[in-house]
């Protein structure tokens, strides 16, 4: 009777120990594929902050090349402004509308964390953090 008791005891611990693994083996898998589908998520920031950038560096490349040549003899028409200063005005302008782009592309790409989830946190956590870490000993001071 001892023995039967020791082996039905035996036989539980057993199906116990291997539906743990197969619970820790299954929780792992959702963990990797959260992990992937974050990443994926990020990498998808990562492109539209790229096509941002990427499409205000060509705008402001052709908007340069193409229309500052008509803006400055349009310029230079109709106020009389010598040909030199409306060159210089309309390449100011341009160039600002191109730093613009290029800004917000840069704030897209700030927004990005490379890797979610993760102990660390992401860039806004650690600035958060430095943020709150200073605050109470500017208080006591």
């Amino acid at each position: 009777m001892a023995s039967d008791n020791t082996s039905s005891t035996g036989d539980s611990l057993s199906s116990l120990a291997q539906g743990i693994l197969n619970d820790v083996e299954r929780l792992i898998g959702q963990q990797f594929g959260l992990i992937r589908r974050e990443l994926l998520d990020e990498l998808k920031k990562a492109a539209g902050a790229g096509l941002s950038i990427g499409t205000g560096a060509g705008a402001t490349a052709v908007g340069s090349l193409f229309g500052a040549l008509a803006a400055v003899h349009l310029l230079h028409k109709a106020t009389g402004m010598p040909l030199w200063l409306s060159y210089a005005v309309t390449g100011t302008t341009l160039c600002a509308a191109g730093a613009g782009l290029m800004t917000s592309g840069v704030a897209q790409a700030s927004e990005i964390d490379i890797l979610p989830g993760l102990p660390g946190g992401s860039n806004r956590d650690r600035e958060t953090g430095s943020a709150e870490r200073r605050q109470p000993a500017a208080a006591t001071a």
